[in-house]
């Protein structure tokens, strides 16, 4: 699935809510995206002429240009995380968020602080709060694409696997293996290249694998080195494997990726 992440956010609104018995939002049409989140309670949001229940673990996605109405059920309260926001691209024009309407995701500890977070920093507005406010959105809009539309919880990988990965991270032009990674986390090769696999979707060479080449894309692009010399910087001994790997992992040759 092709994501855009040359996203831009400009934030109109944000509040952490918990609501009366009378609360609710008048009937209009918006000119924004709106984003909540349902940590407590029941509530009924009328979009565009339909009615759709919310409940404890629920994320609202509003486009804008919706005709929206809400209310809280009287006897489940709602709390609730919302954000109201405009959204272009690097270019500065409209983009699109393409989140579904309603997304059951469960109440997850980790997006409840980076809202909590979010809406602090911009109640209090400290200098420089724009960037934060702004940056904070982008890494929980980043959260919500990665639980709903690609289907992955990072925040639940085991911790022996997030261990593995920092240190392939730090050290991915060192000679690494299963052994030694596995070593490292206290368990079997066997068992770990099989937990690996199941975590992160693939095995642990081809996770190094990625790793490097995407190192040395990053080097020939920013014009830091020749092919050999990124080749050389991210492991590679034997400069044709460099060229073949690199070619069927971005599906074109180191080459073209050289500053002009």
């Amino acid at each position: 699935m092709e994501i855009n992440d040359r996203l831009v956010p400009d934030i109109g609104y944000l509040i952490y809510r918990k609501c009366t018995p009378s609360w609710e939002i008048a009937e209009n049409v918006i000119s924004f995206y709106d984003i909540t989140y349902v940590v407590e309670g029941r509530g009924y949001y009328i979009i565009n002429g339909v009615t759709h229940e919310v409940k404890k673990g629920d994320l609202l996605c509003v486009p804008r240009g919706s005709l929206r109405k809400a209310y809280s059920s009287v006897d489940e309260l709602m709390h609730l995380y919302s954000a109201n926001f405009m959204l272009y691209d690097m270019n500065g024009e409209l983009a699109e968020l393409p989140l579904p309407l309603v997304s059951h995701i469960g109440i997850k500890s980790d997006l409840i602080g980076l809202f909590r977070e979010l809406s602090n920093a911009w109640v209090r507005k400290e200098p420089g709060y724009l960037i934060k406010t702004r940056g904070l959105l982008l890494v929980i809009i980043h959260r919500l694409i990665e639980l709903i539309l690609l289907k992955k919880d990072s925040a639940s990988t085991d911790y022996r696997v997030k261990k593995a990965i920092s240190y392939i991270s730090e050290n991915y032009a060192s000679n690494i293996t299963v052994k030694e990674l596995a070593e490292m986390v206290g368990l079997n090769p066997v068992y770990f290249g099989a937990l690996f696999k199941k975590e992160t979707g693939m095995l642990v060479h081809q996770y190094l694998a990625q790793t490097r080449i995407n190192h040395a894309q990053a080097m020939l692009q920013n014009g830091e080195c020749n092919v050999t010399e990124a080749a050389e910087r991210c492991g590679y001994k034997d400069l044709s494997h460099f060229r073949k790997q690199f070619k069927m992992i971005k599906g074109y040759t180191p080459s073209q990726c050289l500053r002009a």
